[in-house]
């Protein structure tokens, strides 16, 4: 043994302990470099409480910068992103049934928390030079001016700002607003609002066929279909007779229609010929107030299923009705008028394939073309002027043609905005 060696037990002797490691394989599923979190600096340690509400900012122009604000009852959190600095930071969400990665490029903000009683209230940068001057002037026009000088100072000290005096009502302003706008409906809420509001059908606006953009099923109910029965129609040989069929036999429209329609043997256009010859009666019809006064005058051809939904969809059910539902009393206010001839368009639009002609139709429902126009503005449709060509096929002098007007449905389809009052005059 080696001077000042140790000798050492062979209990003492180091054991080697060997383990084995185990290592989990994490897959990343997806990266997203749009960001959807931040970090910010203050949760390092710090509990939040529950209360605590947070908003986050993302400043228009600069797509770098975040600002967040939060606050309780006693502490405010705020707190920016740097632009000098990277913020090259990722949060990763676990799946621990996947065991994988979804991974989030979020940016890093440096916060501060603050209690509310030290909050240093920061007003504009006000210039201080020439104020004892100012004083100074006032004070010796108010000892040797004249009446109208001193009531101009008077006047001016008494509509001074007191800033001071702001401060301590700024937290009540802001509150107040808060308190204010906290029930007013959010956008997308408007949007909803406005979208039920609208006299229209409901539009496809992604259609990428013109006879998608209004789907027969968004005009017609599916369950109201089935009672749309045309078969006597087609079995009909005497034309006056099969006009007689129909709920309302006094449109130049529908009978001027209804040969060729019988000619192609196309069922699907026959009943949306039908069902336009009830909207057409219940136009004509508009100032009738009950339900069974409206059938007598339908000479109840149509199935009391559709009258039901046509009332149930472009009127409003008067509140001093009573009694059953065949006895039900009913009011067509110009809103719900609007509706009806938005729909009966829309089924002009399938016939007639998505080109019609507005003076004739203005001219049977007996209203100005500027309304009509309106309307069909209302619902999307070109309005333009027709062609030689047009002019030629519908049967009109060549010129006529430049102020004979054609609403036309085109894709791609912008939903139009919705004005005050869409049929115009009436």
């Amino acid at each position: 043994m080696a001077k000042g060696g140790v000798k050492r037990s062979r209990e003492e002797e180091p054991s080697t302990i060997s383990s084995k490691s185990h290592t989990t394989e994490l897959k990343v599923t997806s990266f997203t470099e749009e960001p959807v979190a931040v970090v910010g600096s203050f949760f390092q340690g710090l509990q939040v409480p529950h209360t605590t509400e947070f908003d986050l900012y993302h400043h228009k122009k600069r797509s770098d910068k975040y600002v967040i604000h939060g606050e309780n009852d006693h502490l405010n959190y705020d707190g920016e992103t740097n632009p000098e600095e990277t913020n090259d930071y990722v949060l990763a969400l676990y799946d621990p049934i996947k065991k994988s990665l979804d991974l989030y490029k979020s940016p890093f903000i440096q916060g501060k928390v603050q209690a509310k009683s030290k909050r240093i209230y920061k007003g504009p940068s006000v210039r201080q030079a020439g104020v004892r001057n100012i004083t100074q002037r006032n004070a010796l026009g108010e000892a040797f001016g004249t009446k109208k000088a001193k009531a101009a100072i008077t006047n001016l000290e008494r509509n001074r700002i007191d800033s001071e005096k702001l401060q301590d009502i700024e937290l009540d302003i802001i509150d107040t607003v808060k308190v204010s706008t906290q029930d007013l409906p959010t956008r997308a809420k408007m949007e909803e609002m406005v979208t039920h509001d609208r006299p229209t059908p409901v539009a496809n606006v992604d259609a990428t066929n013109v006879e998608d953009i209004y789907g027969l099923y968004d005009i017609i109910p599916k369950k109201e279909w089935s009672f749309l029965r045309v078969s006597s129609l087609f079995n009909e040989s005497d034309e006056s007779k099969t006009i007689e069929l129909l709920p309302y036999s006094n449109s130049n429209y529908i009978n001027k229609h209804l040969t060729n329609i019988l000619a192609q043997k196309n069922t699907e256009k026959l009943q949306l010929l039908f069902y336009a010859s009830l909207l057409f009666g219940v136009y004509e019809n508009r100032r009738i107030k009950d339900k069974q006064s409206l059938m007598l005058k339908l000479q109840n051809k149509p199935s009391e299923i559709l009258i039901d939904g046509i009332l149930e969809r472009f009127t409003i059910a008067r509140s001093s009705a009573v009694g059953k539902s065949k006895d039900r009393s009913y009011l067509i206010d110009p809103h719900h008028e609007d509706k009806l001839l938005c729909y009966l368009l829309a089924i002009i639009f399938h016939i007639d394939n998505f080109m019609v002609e507005i003076p004739p139709l203005a001219n049977e429902l007996n209203m100005k073309p500027t309304r009509l126009l309106g309307l069909f503005k209302a619902l999307g449709a070109i309005i333009k002027s027709a062609t030689v060509g047009q002019a030629e096929a519908f049967g009109i002098a060549k010129s006529a043609a430049s102020t004979y007007k054609i609403a036309s449905l085109k894709v791609p389809f912008k939903l139009p905005e919705m004005s005050r009052r869409m049929g115009g005059k009436r």
